[in-house]
């Protein structure tokens, strides 16, 4: 049973009980393998007193863990880059030999994982959006979370790197409000008809997206005013495990990396700048540029130079959404013009 974890109890149960039973030895049933992760989010209870009081919202899996029932625990992921796979890992200690989820050998031999993000300085970045004509967060309705920049934002990162070569099904937009979900997707549908964007493979919220992955993940945080409930850290871990080559988070960085909870996390994705970084002349499918290859950029120019032993790679910091914007609009142009 696959996601056990996000299942309710009873839900656990249902398929054991439609086992058709065999006429001469009776109930057919031998095991039971339960697969999952309680670290991340818990089954879905809508009524919240069912779900705070009366504890429904736990799996029987989590219960289980609680329990001590002997269990299995995976050393090793063979999903995402290893400096990604760091900003989650530490949630995955192993409590008998007191070590961290490892590796598995293809996320450091396969050529995709060597290889860097064609057109990113970085292969995860947390991207500090100020507030869009002086506006952050807003709610059109109650609990509808929205913020107007990020989704511009992400909708424009989108659209750069489908100029750039990148296919549109290794690409998916998640957001931690379905307001925002809402919103990113009408800017989807304004900004990218026709073939030369198109639509990602998915826009959806973290908790819709848990269970799957993509190559490339954009995700909006959303939130200006408050945490909001990322402050819950099984739904962070869900929102920054779902990428295997490349994450970029977009979020107000003065209110997440204050919050106590999240510090821990935000701490390691601000070991790379606050502002989006670029790398110009580069395009899906031709570079050699390594991964483990470490860009500095001047932060006080627009662009600067970074040379390696094979190359001089031209580095754009992004200001703001404003000017991603006009990026995108400069590649369209010339691209349309050739």
């Amino acid at each position: 049973m696959e996601e056990a974890a996000q299942i309710l109890e009873v839900e656990t149960l249902i398929p054991m009980l439609l086992q058709d039973t065999d006429p001469v030895d009776g109930c057919r049933l031998m095991r039971v393998v339960l697969l999952g992760d309680h670290f991340q989010l818990p089954p879905v209870v809508k009524h919240m007193a069912l779900q705070k009081f009366s504890k429904l919202d736990q799996s029987l899996f989590t219960r289980f863990i609680r329990l001590g029932v002997p269990s299995i625990q995976l050393d090793a992921q063979g999903r995402a880059r290893p400096d990604i796979a760091k900003l989650y890992s530490w949630r995955y200690t192993n409590p008998l030999t007191n070590t961290r989820l490892g590796d598995l050998p293809n996320v450091t031999s396969k050529p995709e994982f060597i290889h860097a993000n064609v057109g990113f300085a970085h292969t995860f970045q947390f991207v500090d959006v100020p507030n869009f004509q002086n506006k952050g967060e807003f709610s059109p309705t109650p609990f509808f979370y929205q913020n107007l920049g990020e989704a511009e934002y992400v909708v424009a990162v989108y659209q750069y790197m489908r100029l750039l070569g990148y296919p549109a099904e290794k690409i998916s937009i998640i957001t931690t409000y379905n307001g925002q979900k809402h919103l990113i997707k009408d800017i989807i549908n304004q900004r990218c008809k026709g073939i030369l964007f198109g639509q990602p493979a998915c826009i959806s919220t973290v908790d819709k997206f848990q269970g799957q992955q993509n190559d490339y993940i954009l995700l909006s945080m959303v939130r200006t005013e408050s945490v909001g409930h990322i402050r819950d850290i099984r739904r962070l871990v869900v929102a920054l495990s779902r990428a295997r080559l490349g994450l970029y988070v977009f979020g107000h960085q003065q209110l997440f990396q204050s919050c106590y909870e999240l510090k821990g996390v935000f701490d390691m994705l601000l070991t790379k700048p606050s502002i989006l970084q670029l790398v110009a002349n580069e395009v899906y499918g031709y570079t050699e540029r390594r991964a483990d290859i470490s860009v500095v950029s001047d932060s006080n120019n627009d662009s600067s130079q970074h040379s390696s032993s094979s190359s001089t790679m031209i580095i754009r910091d992004v200001r703001d959404v404003t000017d991603m914007g006009v990026i995108v609009y400069q590649m369209t142009q010339r691209l349309q013009n050739q």
